[in-house]
């Protein structure tokens, strides 16, 4: 799914929302884009996969927010944000088909793809990604707020500082 809107910001939702909380990524994206819909202009990307499919979804954008669930230890419900340079794997971002975000983006640059300056990615600790179901876990539902105002509050400085 694509809600286009623009150039300016890309939130990149990822995961499958039919396995429990492997689909808060898109919940939160969408959620983010709802909030500001009336401030800016928004495109929200939904992906299952990382790598060079994650950097071609922010290809042309000036910056890029990708949300994900993640499995680091931390108690579930745990919102955490990361910068490119600390860029923690997840479960979905090599195959034998593809290439870490990192590598991609780097390639990306190399090539000439016009990749944004600003890209910051979100996790939010899962309890569980094997259950078929749309419903998310008690705590990874409480943490979607969490995440839609911490995401939405570094959206606004991007944009103040533009």
């Amino acid at each position: 799914m694509t809600i286009s809107g623009g150039a300016g910001t890309v939130i990149i939702g990822m995961g499958n929302p039919q396995l429990s909380d492997d689909g808060v990524g898109l919940a939160v994206a969408v959620a983010v884009a709802e909030r500001l819909k009336q401030r800016m202009t928004l495109t929200v990307t939904e992906l299952n996969t990382g790598g060079i499919r994650l950097m071609e979804a922010m290809a042309g954008f000036r910056r890029a927010v990708v949300v994900d669930a993640m499995l680091s230890g931390a108690p579930p419900g745990t919102v955490q944000r990361f910068d490119p340079k600390d860029f923690v794997t997840t479960r979905n971002t090599f195959s034998s088909h593809d290439t870490d975000f990192a590598t991609a983006y780097d390639l990306g640059k190399m090539t000439g793809v016009s990749l944004p300056e600003q890209v910051s990615f979100w996790g939010v600790e899962a309890r569980e990604f094997d259950l078929f179901g749309e419903r998310f876990t008690a705590e990874v539902a409480a943490a979607v707020p969490v995440a839609v105002e911490q995401i939405v509050a570094q959206i606004i400085a991007w944009e103040g500082e533009a």
